[in-house]
């Protein structure tokens, strides 16, 4: 399976009973590189959440409507504050991807949460 960046997979995040961190099976938008992704075997992702109303306020919280993308179902929220590192064989399959807009969106939001902008440290 090619994944590039900007895609839609659904992982299996382990489990973490305890706390916020985004656990089971959910879907992911995929933001390495994708020369990264052709011949590595671990991928950089942010979790999505359909629980769209929680903490939108956040920088970190970027919506994600399922009419900017291609094979999401639900309304989501790409989380990059729980920005991780995956390997391929947790990958279950590729749903989809996400417009270009919504990537740079993500993006801004991954620097945020590293501290890219002085505005938010």
């Amino acid at each position: 399976m090619q994944i590039t960046r900007g895609d839609i997979i659904e992982i299996d995040f382990g489990s973490y009973p305890d706390g916020s961190i985004q656990s089971g099976i959910r879907p992911a938008v995929v933001i390495s590189n994708n020369k990264g992704n052709q011949y590595g075997t671990i991928l950089t992702v942010v979790p999505l959440s359909s629980k769209i109303d929680k903490k939108r306020y956040l920088p970190t919280h970027i919506f994600v409507s399922k009419s900017a993308c291609q094979g999401l179902f639900k309304n989501s929220i790409a989380l990059a504050e729980q920005t991780t590192a995956v390997n391929l064989e947790k990958v279950y399959r590729k749903i989809g991807y996400v417009q270009n807009s919504l990537m740079g969106e993500i993006t801004t939001a991954v620097q945020i949460q590293i501290g890219v902008f002085e505005e938010f440290n």
